[in-house]
């Protein structure tokens, strides 16, 4: 982002007071040689898939060179966009020893599983979000990527938005002082959908959908299924928008605290559960405490964190802006010493991770420490009953039989974490 447009960005975002940041952050127009330049493989090109993939063609120092969709037209539109190659089979774009990175961009079932096979065949990943579909596969991330010492970039990208790092950076700045709660506000998910078998398109084909449903259970082909809001909101392959929305506003709240490593976490709460198709939970109302910091997360129409300190004072962080009790508590925010990492660009930013050996704005860490979060309400809603986290151990404490259920899901073969 070029300083004219970040300047821009600030003022459209609210904050008028002066901003010192470094200029490094603000990134690099010079091309590295072709052999210096990050080589990038997209898997997963639709949709969220295909905005992840025009924001990595805009990168400086990386280049994407390789496709795999299990649509035909996308795989193949996209790899002729990039002057890269079209593939099927995402593991051939893993096993290329010239691929440096991958973006993850599938539907949701799929991110853990293809986030794995690609550590283990070194590649660093642009994984969006929610992380996984189970607490298992969660907590397998990090001792996986750490094991084969490669990048993790997480897609909540409201890391890289100027006035979501103001707001954090604040609030980790002491300016409304100790956190005594916080107010986390998500889009809603949703019920309905036909799940009524029909034919599968011949631009996906059997191959494709047997593919597409990856380690998810074998079901008849259904076109809710394979499209917005299907791909977000049935179970075999979500817990919807708890992770799937959810995750920004949660991530939003890790970033700006350490609240949920403070001491054990309870959750419970209440919230529906869809049907006939979509059947992943909506309409959620969950309290939750972090040690002693109190937290309310609730579905509604809209997305944001809201800080609030021992005094009253508050500061709000959300992604069209940012506000405060007072003005003075974001007032003239000086990033030279962050305590936050500054990212103007989320796919840049990862980018010069894989580049330089840093690690991204949106750190594996986090995303499990948010996705976590996301996975502990589904159990409590689904289980009707308190849910109690150790976060040092990493482990449920006390759980019924019905909560420790739900830590894992079985795999359809041959896929497996």
């Amino acid at each position: 982002m070029k300083r004219r447009d970040f300047v821009k960005f600030l003022a459209a975002a609210g904050v008028s007071s002066p901003l010192l940041i470094p200029s490094s952050c603000l990134g690099d127009d010079e091309k590295a040689a072709a052999s210096e330049r990050v080589n990038i493989g997209a898997i997963g090109v639709g949709g969220r898939g295909g905005q992840v993939f025009r924001g990595m063609l805009g990168c400086s120092n990386a280049q994407v060179v390789a496709v795999a969709d299990c649509y035909k037209s996308r795989r193949e539109r996209s790899a002729q966009v990039c002057g890269g190659k079209a593939y099927f089979d995402f593991q051939e774009i893993l096993a290329n020893p010239s691929i440096d990175a991958v973006t993850v961009c599938t539907p949701d079932h799929w991110h853990v599983p293809i986030a794995l096979y690609a550590a283990r065949a070194k590649k660093s990943c642009y994984v969006e979000k929610p992380l996984g579909l189970t607490l298992q596969q969660v907590l397998s991330c990090e001792k996986v990527f750490a094991e084969n010492k490669v990048h993790f970039q997480y897609g909540t990208q409201q890391r890289s938005m100027t006035n979501c790092l103001i707001g954090c950076e604040m609030v980790r700045q002491g300016r409304i002082g100790k956190i005594k709660e916080i107010e986390v506000y998500s889009p809603n998910g949703g019920t309905g959908g036909n799940p009524t078998p029909c034919p599968i398109p011949e631009d996906l084909g059997e191959d494709g959908y047997d593919r597409w449903l990856g380690p998810a259970p074998k079901v008849p082909y259904c076109a809710d299924r394979c499209r917005p809001n299907g791909t977000y909101w049935i179970y075999d392959q979500s817990i919807g928008y708890l992770g799937g929305w959810g995750a920004h506003p949660l991530d939003i709240m890790v970033w700006g605290s350490d609240a949920d490593l403070s001491g054990l976490v309870t959750v419970e709460g209440t919230g529906k559960i869809g049907e006939p198709l979509y059947n992943t939970v909506y309409d959620w109302d969950m309290n939750i405490m972090l040690g002693d910091v109190k937290v309310k997360f609730v579905a509604t129409n809209r997305d944001s964190t809201k800080f609030i300190g021992e005094n009253g004072d508050w500061i709000d962080v959300y992604r069209a802006g940012l506000k405060a009790s007072s003005p003075d508590l974001i007032a003239n925010p000086d990033l030279r010493n962050s305590i936050l990492t500054v990212s103007t660009n989320h796919a840049q930013n990862f980018v010069d991770a894989v580049r330089f050996d840093r690690t991204p704005v949106s750190c594996l860490r986090d995303a499990v420490r948010s996705d976590t979060i996301s996975h502990l309400c589904d159990i409590a809603v689904r289980t009707q009953s308190k849910v109690v986290w150790d976060p040092k151990k990493r482990e449920l404490v006390n759980p019924t039989p019905e909560q420790s259920a739900m830590v894992s899901r079985p795999m359809r073969e041959p896929w497996t974490l």
